[in-house]
């Protein structure tokens, strides 16, 4: 059996429950912010190694992978330690990798660390996802989870901006770092180097700040513990219809964030007209995934995924349109974001609706195996087809996947 003893007196107390989420929020956003951090300071590290491109995109992919394997395995997490340990053990694989990495060129122990780190983060992610599922709301489901997920949009954007501040940090922190260095017997070189060395440890001090949150409230945290065979695929069988919202999301986010700088280059935008593809794609999740998720708790959940899904169908095909007008562009990347981010929320709202006990834990596992699927599917068609029909193959990617999806609630979904 599944113990949810917490769950109870939470169904009942609007406190705790908003409680719980508040932590949940904050651990999610500090996470976020060190992960985009790493985003940053991992390939810029690699490509000073020597790196070539798509040695480093092999090394980034393994964050992915790791999400995905792990998502086969967390049940079985679950039944082994439980939610709350769970948590505490994530923060102890993930901190190391990232002070590791910010001491070492070596390329097999980039590749161990890079995939341990990935395996930390996704664990403390998953597992917030599900608790924050799992409270029993009795209005404005939607609302709250899409907080989660704008959480994190939130903290990944400010990951880069905290690291434009990290060498104002440096002249205060050195003295100490220096002391930690000299105890360890750690000899690095001055000036640059531990610029260096100091941005991998303030990414992983952030990542250990996000384990507070919930050892404050570690009893509001359901204890699941799990017994039974796990049934994953089972359980994504039967909620194909978020399970493959899902995934067709992850086409969209995953090659959008990849690809839509590149994209813009190729049309001939400049270096800061291009990238601010990517800053309204971003902009456009944060203002518009909670309003639309939260609209979802009013109306059937399964039927704003389909117009979401619609809606982003819609934008693939007028990007090669838009894109030669950079304000058009920016303004249909922003209602692009808004849009896939709200299939990620409603589609988490929708198990967390379906699902309980046992089941919720292995929808959450089925969601985010889908996720990383469907993302890791997405990049590596849209890399090919950009080589074979030229920039355009991004939105051919994303439209396909679209159409997929869109045909196939058509088929299930009855429109009276």
């Amino acid at each position: 059996m599944t113990d949810t003893a917490l769950s109870a007196p939470l169904e009942n107390n609007n406190r705790q429950q908003r409680l719980s989420v508040l932590l949940n929020v904050i651990a999610t956003f500090i996470i976020s912010i060190s992960m985009g951090m790493c985003a940053i300071i991992f390939p810029v590290t690699l490509e000073r190694i020597g790196l070539n491109t798509s040695t480093i995109g092999i090394i980034m992919s393994l964050e992915t992978i790791a999400s995905f394997i792990l998502s086969l395995f967390l049940p079985a997490l679950l039944r082994t330690l439980g939610m709350r340990a769970g948590m505490v053990l994530s923060t102890l694989l993930r901190v190391p990798m990232i002070i590791l990495l910010g001491f070492t060129d070596d390329l097999s122990l980039w590749v161990l660390a890079v995939f341990v780190n990935g395996v930390g983060c996704f664990t403390f992610l998953v597992l917030l996802q599900t608790w924050v599922n799992s409270i029993p709301f009795r209005r404005h489901r939607g609302l709250m989870v899409a907080l989660y997920s704008t959480s994190i949009s939130v903290g990944l954007a400010v990951g880069p901006i905290v690291l434009r501040f990290a060498d104002e940090l440096l002249p205060t922190m050195q003295p100490y770092m220096s002391l930690v260095f000299s105890m360890l017997k750690i000899t690095i070189a001055e000036g640059e180097t531990v610029s260096r060395h100091f941005e991998f440890v303030l990414a992983a001090l952030i990542s250990l700040l996000a384990v507070v949150p919930i050892l404050f409230g570690l009893l509001l945290v359901p204890s699941f513990k799990l017994s039974g065979k796990s049934r994953i695929f089972n359980t994504i069988m039967n909620a194909k219809g978020p399970m493959f919202a899902v995934a067709m999301g992850g086409v969209s986010i995953f090659g959008v964030t990849a690809f839509i700088t590149l994209y813009g280059l190729k049309n001939n935008l400049s270096v800061e007209d291009a990238s601010l593809l990517l800053t309204f794609f971003m902009l456009g999740g944060l203002a518009l995934e909670a309003p639309i998720t939260w609209i979802s708790d009013f109306f059937d959940r399964r039927y704003v995924i389909v117009v979401s899904a619609f809606l982003c169908m819609v934008c693939a095909v007028y990007l090669p349109i838009a894109i030669y007008e950079r304000y058009q562009a920016w303004a249909l990347l922003f209602v692009w974001g808004g849009v896939i981010g709200a299939v990620y929320s409603t589609a988490l709202a929708l198990l967390g609706e379906r699902f309980e006990g046992d089941e919720l834990i292995e929808a959450n596992a089925g969601y985010s195996m889908m996720d990383a699927a469907g993302g890791t599917a997405g990049i590596l068609l849209i890399g090919f087809f950009m080589d074979v029909f030229g920039p355009d193959g991004l939105p051919y990617v994303i439209m396909f996947s679209s159409i997929l999806y869109f045909s196939f609630a058509l088929t299930r979904y009855r429109v009276e």
